[in-house]
Parts: C-alpha cells; sequence; structure tokens
C-alpha cells in the first residue's frame, strides 16, 4: 500500500510541475506560484517519507522513480489538453489560393494579415493568424482542403495589441 501511496503522491506532483513549467514559461505568474506550493509541498512530505524509509525498504525508490516518469508524461497530457497560450499559424500559399483561403478564414471570425513573400517557385503569399492553442486543430481543419500550402505553427508568449477571437465553433 504505502508504493502505491507513494507513487500516486509523487505521480501527482510532478505532474503538478510540469504544468506549473510551462505556465511559468508563458508568463502566468499566478497560477504557477499556487501550482509552485501544491507541488513542493507534495514533494516535501513524499521525499521524507521515501528517504526516511529507503533504508529499510529500497522499492519505495522504485516507486519514486517510476511515479517521476510517470507524472512527466502525464503533465505534458493535461498540459495538452488544456492548451494554454497563443500561437501564430502561417500559411504560405499561391496568391490566388491565399486569397480564397484568407476570405474563408475571415468568413470564420479569424483575423488574417497577408503579405507578399518570394519562395523558390516564384511570388507567393502568406497570411498569418494568431489564434488561441486550443483552436488550432480545428484551424488546421479549415486548411487541409488546399493542397500546396506552406504551414507552420509557432508558440507565442504574449500579444499586446490586435484581436483574437475567443474560441473558433467548428461549423460556423
Amino acid at each position: 500500500m504505502i508504493y502505491l501511496l507513494i507513487f500516486a503522491a509523487k505521480l501527482l506532483e510532478v505532474a503538478i510541475s510540469t504544468v506549473r513549467v510551462v505556465l511559468t514559461s508563458r508568463g502566468n505568474r499566478i497560477a504557477a506560484s499556487l501550482l509552485s506550493a501544491v507541488e513542493i509541498t507534495i514533494w516535501l512530505i513524499v521525499t521524507s517519507r521515501v528517504l526516511l524509509g529507503l533504508q529499510d525498504d529500497p522499492f519505495m525508490a522504485v516507486a519514486f522513480g517510476l511515479a517521476f516518469a510517470c507524472g512527466i508524461y502525464l503533465g505534458i497530457l493535461i498540459e495538452d489538453k488544456l492548451a494554454l497560450g497563443l500561437s501564430q499559424i502561417e500559411v504560405i500559399a499561391g496568391y490566388e489560393e491565399a486569397k480564397v483561403i484568407t476570405s474563408k478564414l475571415r468568413e470564420n471570425g479569424y483575423g488574417a494579415t497577408t503579405y507578399e513573400c518570394e519562395g523558390l517557385e516564384g511570388k507567393k503569399q502568406a497570411v498569418v493568424l494568431k489564434v488561441l492553442r486550443k483552436d488550432i486543430p480545428v484551424t488546421m481543419g479549415l486548411l487541409r482542403e488546399y493542397d500546396h500550402l506552406f504551414v507552420t505553427v509557432t508558440d507565442i508568449r504574449k500579444l499586446s495589441r490586435g484581436n483574437i477571437k475567443r474560441h473558433i465553433i467548428p461549423g460556423k
């Protein structure tokens, strides 16, 4: 039973830690600070228990180590589901196709900025969008029907001005 408790507590602590690191890197000070208080409390309790019992029961270290690895994985899954933050999607297409894409995106509530660029095959048009990370799958779904696009998605930390549609609703 003690192995299960160590595993569960360490799993929770490391998952919280992983999400906290992401929040910290995105500048979310308050949430990261609150999570750090929970994280360090769990860490202190679990680590002290393992260290006190390690000499008599080395399998506590195994439960601790396995939980650490699983906690990282779980933390990444949680962060992916939360999809916190903003992203920039940049689409490079032929000029006419970019006009059609830009119109479609704007009809669906996106703010789209375009500029002319040049690629290996000549002049192109770039379409730039700022979206919530949770809206990336829907946005990419809108772009899938076009064959010859070059699309990049980049995380952005802050947006100082401009508008982002708060959440894209599929089919709207």
